[in-house]
Protein backbone atom coordinates (compact mmCIF):
# COMPACT_ATOMS: atom_id res chain seq x y z
CA UNK A 1 0.00 0.00 0.00
CA UNK A 2 1.37 3.35 -0.78
CA UNK A 3 0.86 6.67 0.75
CA UNK A 4 0.24 9.60 -0.55
CA UNK A 5 1.93 12.87 0.71
CA UNK A 6 -0.10 15.35 1.23
CA UNK A 7 2.17 18.86 0.85
CA UNK A 8 3.66 17.08 -3.19
CA UNK A 9 0.72 14.82 -3.97
CA UNK A 10 3.70 11.99 -4.57
CA UNK A 11 3.09 8.32 -3.63
CA UNK A 12 5.57 7.55 -0.97
CA UNK A 13 6.60 3.17 -0.53
CA UNK A 14 6.31 2.50 3.23
CA UNK A 15 10.00 1.50 3.46
CA UNK A 16 10.82 4.43 1.86
CA UNK A 17 10.16 6.34 4.82
CA UNK A 18 13.07 7.04 7.08
CA UNK A 19 12.17 9.14 9.56
CA UNK A 20 9.17 8.00 12.16
CA UNK A 21 7.73 10.09 15.27
CA UNK A 22 5.80 8.47 17.33
CA UNK A 23 3.41 10.03 19.67
CA UNK A 24 1.30 8.15 21.98
CA UNK A 25 -1.48 6.61 19.29
CA UNK A 26 -0.31 9.28 16.70
CA UNK A 27 1.95 8.37 14.09
CA UNK A 28 3.90 11.28 12.12
CA UNK A 29 6.18 10.50 9.26
CA UNK A 30 8.20 12.56 6.97
CA UNK A 31 8.05 12.57 3.10
CA UNK A 32 11.22 11.41 1.93
CA UNK A 33 10.75 13.73 -1.23
CA UNK A 34 9.61 17.08 0.06
CA UNK A 35 10.79 16.78 3.99
CA UNK A 36 6.54 17.32 5.09
CA UNK A 37 5.68 15.92 8.48
CA UNK A 38 2.12 14.48 8.04
CA UNK A 39 -0.07 12.05 9.53
CA UNK A 40 -3.24 9.88 10.12
CA UNK A 41 -6.24 12.48 10.80
CA UNK A 42 -6.79 12.68 14.39
CA UNK A 43 -9.73 11.84 15.00
CA UNK A 44 -9.63 8.63 12.42
CA UNK A 45 -7.06 7.14 14.76
CA UNK A 46 -9.21 7.64 17.77
CA UNK A 47 -11.84 6.04 15.72
CA UNK A 48 -9.38 3.32 14.38
CA UNK A 49 -8.56 2.60 17.78
CA UNK A 50 -11.72 1.90 19.14
CA UNK A 51 -12.38 0.07 16.11
CA UNK A 52 -9.05 -2.41 16.95
CA UNK A 53 -10.41 -2.65 20.99
CA UNK A 54 -14.04 -3.54 20.10
CA UNK A 55 -12.75 -6.46 18.27
CA UNK A 56 -10.11 -6.96 21.22
CA UNK A 57 -12.60 -6.96 23.78
CA UNK A 58 -15.59 -8.89 21.92
CA UNK A 59 -13.10 -11.57 21.00
CA UNK A 60 -11.76 -12.32 24.53
CA UNK A 61 -15.27 -12.23 25.57
CA UNK A 62 -16.02 -14.81 23.46
CA UNK A 63 -13.07 -17.12 24.28
CA UNK A 64 -13.87 -17.28 27.92
CA UNK A 65 -16.83 -17.51 27.08
CA UNK A 66 -18.68 -14.64 29.32
CA UNK A 67 -22.41 -14.16 28.28
CA UNK A 68 -21.99 -17.11 26.38
CA UNK A 69 -25.84 -16.30 25.05
CA UNK A 70 -24.55 -13.11 23.46
CA UNK A 71 -21.62 -14.57 21.27
CA UNK A 72 -22.90 -14.37 18.11
CA UNK A 73 -23.72 -10.73 19.06
CA UNK A 74 -20.18 -9.85 20.12
CA UNK A 75 -18.43 -11.76 17.11
CA UNK A 76 -20.63 -9.18 14.98
CA UNK A 77 -19.44 -5.85 17.25
CA UNK A 78 -15.94 -7.23 16.58
CA UNK A 79 -16.65 -7.71 13.39
CA UNK A 80 -17.66 -3.69 12.74
CA UNK A 81 -14.82 -3.08 14.90
CA UNK A 82 -12.34 -4.91 12.48
CA UNK A 83 -13.91 -3.61 9.49
CA UNK A 84 -13.97 0.34 10.52
CA UNK A 85 -10.30 -0.03 11.40
CA UNK A 86 -9.35 -1.73 8.22
CA UNK A 87 -11.51 1.11 5.93
CA UNK A 88 -9.71 3.75 8.08
CA UNK A 89 -6.26 2.26 7.69
CA UNK A 90 -6.79 1.70 3.66
CA UNK A 91 -8.84 4.68 2.81
CA UNK A 92 -7.69 6.89 5.59
CA UNK A 93 -6.50 10.53 4.80
CA UNK A 94 -3.04 12.23 5.92
CA UNK A 95 -2.81 15.40 7.14
CA UNK A 96 0.28 18.10 7.35
CA UNK A 97 1.55 18.65 9.97
CA UNK A 98 3.48 21.49 11.28
CA UNK A 99 6.17 20.08 12.63
CA UNK A 100 6.49 17.12 15.05
CA UNK A 101 5.25 16.67 18.39
CA UNK A 102 8.33 15.25 20.85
Amino acid sequence: MKLTCPSCKEKINPKDIKNINKNSIYVEKQCPGCNTWFSLNKRLTIIKTLGISLLLITSLLNIFGIKSEYSVVFSGIGFVGVLVALLITFLGKNEKVDKPSN
